[in-house]
């Protein structure tokens, strides 16, 4: 009961961010914005949640974990409901260019300050109520919520758009209710582990448990880095290599995508949650499987070996991050679990602070480089990983 009200708060949110990330480019057209100030508006955004989860983490520990969850889903609800009503005005011309994409990056910065609060506190209760063993497990039976996102965002965006750009994002607000309710009636409280004082003489491995730590959390964001360095360059690449149209284009990278997503939901339905591999296999193999898929980008010259890329690129990151979480909150103390969630939490929007400008510059050389060096990072990462199992 408790991991599914976790689930659903963090599905209510994925599928909302799934239906920014699918509106917002065509919103900016219709409003007259150009696309390097899309490109900022959805940067800025990322950073703020990069470090907003952070802070969240340390608030945690006063707050709780209920409290804090809360917190989040009302600042993703009343920051939602101010972003669209912000477009509303943009799209009625209320607002010049300018004074829209200020209007937009303020609304924005402001409802993910808040949202921020939302995966470190419901990643945090999954890992102060699970055991080391278990773990993995627990993890991705919350955090499969976000591959679920994936799945049922953009079909949920295309069934309204149809009544206009910006019904799919009011009718998020229904959602992100909802799932505020059921976690206001349904879940228990829990409060983390309060911070004890260092003793005198710590123990010798110390050290080695926080590189090992950093070396987990390092990976995870490297992953997502590596993550939008693709979804960055793909659309771009379908038009200049494979001759899509814009709108092809879009299909094409949207139907990938949503493949990735199944086979990463998949593994972790099977593979994970019925622990069948060991978190520290998991890991290996995941950066195994994403490198095997980013190098099939590289040297792919049909549609056909695309989608098998993708399907690899699926079951690497639905193997990898259960699992990375998994072990670097069990390799830290207690009450260092929410500072190292909160690490966490935040790599998915470090990815995306990095990767798309890192893109940008190495697609400028050539088209498919960015392909080829997220299939170095990977695979360098699989044997540091082989490595420390």
């Amino acid at each position: 009961m408790i991991y599914g009200l976790l689930f659903c708060a963090l599905l209510a949110t994925a599928i909302g961010q799934s239906v920014f990330i699918t509106t917002v480019p065509s919103l900016g057209r219709e409003a007259g914005l150009s696309e390097l100030a899309v490109a900022i508006l959805m940067s800025s955004s990322a950073l703020v949640f990069a470090v907003g989860t952070n802070i969240w983490s340390r608030i945690i520990r006063r707050r709780g974990f209920r409290n804090t969850l809360l917190t989040g889903l009302a600042g993703y609800t009343l920051g939602t409901l101010a972003f669209a009503l912000v477009w509303s005005a943009g799209l009625a011309g209320l607002l010049s260019s300018t004074a829209l994409l200020i209007a937009l990056l303020t609304t924005r910065s402001l409802q993910s300050s808040v949202m921020s609060a939302t995966p470190p506190a419901a990643v945090g209760y999954v890992v102060a109520t699970s055991t080391p063993e278990t773990r993995a497990a627990a993890i991705s039976k919350v955090t499969s919520a976000n591959n679920l996102g994936q799945i049922l965002g953009p079909p949920f965006a295309g069934a309204l758009v149809g009544f206009g750009l910006l019904t799919p994002m009011y009718s998020v607000l229904g959602l992100t209710i909802l799932a505020m309710a059921m976690v206001w009636w349904r879940l228990p409280e829990y409060q983390p582990a309060s911070p004890q004082p260092p003793a005198a003489g710590p123990p010798a491995d110390v050290a080695v448990l926080k590189s090992n730590t950093a070396w987990l959390i390092g990976g995870c964001a490297i992953v997502f880095v590596c993550i939008a360095m693709m979804q960055q360059s793909l659309s771009f690449f379908m038009m200049d290599v494979h001759q899509a149209s814009p709108v092809e284009a879009a299909r094409f990278t949207g139907f990938a995508m949503m493949i990735s997503a199944v086979f990463s939901l998949l593994v972790q339905f099977t593979v994970v949650q019925r622990r069948w591999l060991s978190p520290p296999t998991l890991i290996w193999l995941a950066f195994v499987c994403l490198s095997i898929a980013y190098w099939m980008l590289y040297l792919h010259h049909s549609m056909s070996l695309l989608y098998t890329a993708m399907v690899f690129l699926g079951v690497g990151m639905g193997m990898g991050y259960p699992a990375l979480a998994a072990v670097a909150t069990t390799r830290c103390a207690p009450e260092r679990q929410t500072q190292v969630t909160g690490l966490l939490t935040a790599t998915p929007a470090m990815g995306y602070i990095v990767g798309p400008p890192l893109s940008a510059v190495l697609y400028a050389q050539q088209m498919n480089l960015p392909f080829a060096l997220a299939g170095c990072l990977t695979i360098l990462l699989a044997g540091i990983m082989y490595w420390q199992r």
